[in-house]
């Protein structure tokens, strides 16, 4: 999308309360309103700077008042072929530095992006490198927040862009300031959250500036120069990061780019690569249905078994030879070791889960006739309606641990109601490239289960073992 794309939020009256982008913090109000609203002179006289792919370019914004003794100098150094700059900071009153703040933000991101969700429009958020620590700061819990130093560095993002300022020198801490506003959208009143955080910096106040797209490959690039500050956390991989991580960038992404270079769709390479995944793991699958289907096989004869011991005494020597049996029927049917196999795919699943709602491949990406955006929901709930339907299907094709009749309105429960309200809470409003995936990955799912019943018929019982007889205990004297 060539587009052009407004990252800063340009509202008046969040300016006023938060400031701009790059302004300066000092612990003097008066100065920090003097600094704000000054008029800097610019050492270029384009008003436009036009940047070369191979180029480098500087630009330097200086104020002065004499009267005072107040000197103030940003500098920038801009490549034509990067996402981050170069920034150096000199402030100095009657000839000795002044202690200021680089302000990064109000919020950095989509500004057309008015409302946020649990997906792909996250709410504004700082984000710190604190103490070998990656922090994550919403606006409305900042004020309960003050990470400490050694700051490696700390900016705001949004769900694909980010602005992040590393200091030459790690700084001591840094401070949030935040701002609430009314909007109306959709004849639904909202409130929209801002915050900005202030960096402090010693001398010389010099600072690597990046303002872009949370890209890995450009991350990985700028943490390779600058001698490895973790700023691949930019990138929000959620709790699992440690097993999320690798699985996506030596995984699901190379897949998903591979099957995209040969058709050119996104949404064609989630099918593929859903497809793929769910052949791997078809064994897994097997192996579930076939323990599954003995643990189901096997209930009326537990429940045989219970009848008997109920009327049996504890010193009955066949209550022992009824619980031996009981034992060994549970090992056999127990659901439980039946779900095992499926625990296992986990991991994968939910490595394709995060990677469908952060990376920037599927942002904008087309899929077919009214899915223009595979990051944004189905403005027609179609895909959903479909996913909810396959989630039907492959549950009451799945074979039920249990056939106890008193079990039916659970069943009819997990059959059909819950996928109805998993469809509702979680994936009506949820990114097209999510419920895509979702969906196959019930389609595929459903064929294999089909042809694992075909496969397996009917299971027959174990042969049930002879008890053991009593030895005849003779009375002659």
């Amino acid at each position: 999308d060539r587009r052009p794309l407004e990252l800063i939020p340009q509202e008046r009256d969040v300016i006023e309360k938060l400031g701009r982008p790059f302004a300066l913090r000092s612990r003097e109000a008066a100065l920090d309103r003097e600094l704000q609203e000054a008029t800097y002179a610019l050492s270029s006289e384009e008003a436009i700077l036009r940047i070369g792919r191979n180029e480098t370019r500087s630009l330097a914004f200086t104020y002065e008042d004499p009267a005072r003794g107040l000197r103030v100098r940003k500098a920038f150094t801009f490549f034509g072929d990067r996402y981050d700059f170069q920034l150096a900071i000199s402030a100095t009153r009657d000839g000795r530095p002044l202690e200021v703040a680089l302000l990064l933000g109000p919020n950095f991101g989509d500004q057309s992006i008015k409302r946020s969700d649990t997906y792909t429009k996250t709410p504004p958020i700082a984000i710190v490198r604190a103490r070998e620590e990656t922090v994550r700061v919403q606006a409305e819990k900042a004020h309960k927040e003050s990470p400490q130093g050694p700051i490696a560095w700390a900016g705001v993002e949004d769900n694909y862009f980010a602005l992040v300022a590393i200091p030459k020198t790690p700084a001591a801490g840094v401070s949030f300031a935040t701002h609430e506003r009314k909007e109306t959208i959709e004849e639904e009143e909202i409130t929209r959250r801002f915050i900005a955080l202030s960096l402090p910096a010693s001398e010389p106040q010099e600072y690597t500036v990046f303002a872009g797209p949370k890209d890995p490959q450009v991350l990985e690039a700028l943490d390779a120069r600058l001698g490895g500050v973790n700023l691949e956390d930019v990138i929000n991989y959620g709790y699992f990061s440690s097993v999320v991580k690798p699985l996506i960038t030596w995984v699901l992404l190379p897949a998903l780019h591979g099957v995209h270079r040969l058709t050119g769709n996104y949404g064609v390479g989630i099918i593929v690569v859903t497809i793929v995944l769910n052949l791997f793991f078809y064994p897994l699958r097997r192996s579930s249905t076939i323990r599954m289907r003995k643990a189901s096989a096997l209930q009326p004869k537990m429940r045989e078994l219970q009848e008997k011991m109920k009327g049996l005494k504890k010193n009955d020597p066949r209550l022992q030879e009824l619980q031996m049996e009981q034992l060994r029927l549970m090992k056999e049917a127990n659901p439980l070791a039946g779900c095992l196999p499926l625990l296992l795919q986990l991991p994968i699943f939910w490595a394709m889960f995060v990677l469908l709602t952060v990376s920037l491949d599927v942002r904008q990406a087309p899929f077919v006739g009214w899915i223009d955006d595979l990051s944004s929901p189905d403005r027609w709930h179609v895909l959903p309606i479909l996913m909810c339907v396959s989630m039907i299907a492959s549950t009451l094709l799945t074979p039920a641990p249990s056939n106890d009749p008193s079990q039916r309105v659970q069943r009819f429960m997990m059959a059909y109601l819950m996928p109805i309200l998993l469809t509702y809470l979680f994936f009506w409003r949820a990114p097209s490239g999510l419920v895509l995936y979702w969906m196959f990955s019930n389609l595929v799912g459903i064929g294999q289960q089909l042809l694992i019943n075909r496969a397996l018929g009917a299971l027959p019982l174990p042969a049930e073992k002879e008890p053991r007889k009593q030895p005849q205990v003779s009375t002659r004297s």
